[in-house]
């Protein structure tokens, strides 16, 4: 094989090489936030939660949640219960943010609070503590899983 001919070819197998390293690698990246959105869902959804914590800024309104539970589905729905009062909505992961989204669209306080895109600032499989900037104000909130 000519010099010509050896430096085309392996022209060629460097192409092949770099774009199967690129396939590789963007499969695998997909893999794994499959496998951290699969996480989050599983840990989400299994079990009813409760708002251990809400501040608008330095007022503590967690009173306001009392007795709410939320019951997270895989479908992305989810329910807010309060004895036998149901209020439908939605939620949403998107891991590589870190965030998670809610919305009521229909509902009153204290639930409407909830509509917003959190920022996850920490989170455990049995408490989830995130925040939001509302007009000048930062929400908070921690969620904990019913024992």
């Amino acid at each position: 094989m000519t010099p010509i001919y050896k430096f085309m070819f392996m022209k060629k197998v460097l192409f092949l090489a770099t774009i199967i390293l690129f396939i590789g690698a963007f499969g695998c990246k997909k893999a794994v936030e499959d496998i951290k959105r699969n996480y989050v869902i599983d840990i989400m959804t299994n079990g009813r939660w409760y708002v251990e914590q809400f501040k608008e800024g330095s007022t503590e309104v967690t009173a306001d949640f009392a007795g709410y539970e939320f019951q997270f589905y895989e479908n992305g729905k989810v329910d807010g219960i309060k004895n036998t009062t149901t209020q439908q909505g939605t939620w949403a992961a998107d891991v590589s943010a870190l965030t998670i989204t809610s919305n009521f669209p229909s509902a009153v306080a204290p639930l409407q609070k909830l509509n917003a895109v959190w920022k996850l600032t920490d989170s455990y499989p049995d408490l989830v503590v995130a925040q939001t900037v509302v007009g000048a104000d930062t929400h908070y909130l921690k969620l904990r899983k019913k024992p």
